[in-house]
């Protein structure tokens, strides 16, 4: 049996954003310290970036996802200032066409489609009332 090709950083990048819901994604929150790091991460399967504006510009563009971003300043312990944009998905509709667009891509590298259950806990976070994938998709 041959293993199934990596996640893309599209994949990862956007599966994130589904499992941080309303609260989004921050630079701060993917990026690395060092390669050490990165290859730590990346062993994992988790998503990093040096470039989240760049990947944000790409799953819109490219493939149409609909992610909000909104200016996240921050002031370091020593008062340097820097601005920083964190980006979540729109809504509900968004994050249901993400699971669709997961979907796409784990088949396209032969992998399972994301159970019901872990659907259900993506979306969660994007739902007023609480509705089973099923009656969704």
């Amino acid at each position: 049996m041959s293993k199934l090709p990596a996640p893309s950083k599209a994949e990862l990048c956007l599966l994130e954003l589904l499992r941080r819901g309303k609260a989004g994604l921050h630079p701060l929150d993917v990026n690395i310290r060092d390669l050490t790091h990165a290859n730590l991460l990346d062993e994992a399967g988790k998503f990093w970036s040096i470039t989240l504006p760049t990947d944000m510009s790409f799953l819109r563009i490219r493939h149409g996802v609909r992610i909000a971003d909104q200016p996240a300043p921050f002031t370091s312990v020593r008062g340097y200032k820097a601005m920083f944009k964190r980006y979540w998905l729109t809504d509900l509709d968004a994050a249901k066409s993400a699971i669709g667009l997961l979907n796409h891509w784990r088949a396209k590298r032969g992998a399972e489609p994301l159970s019901k259950r872990d659907c259900n806990a993506l979306l969660a976070a994007f739902q007023s009332e609480p509705q089973a994938f099923s009656e969704v998709a």
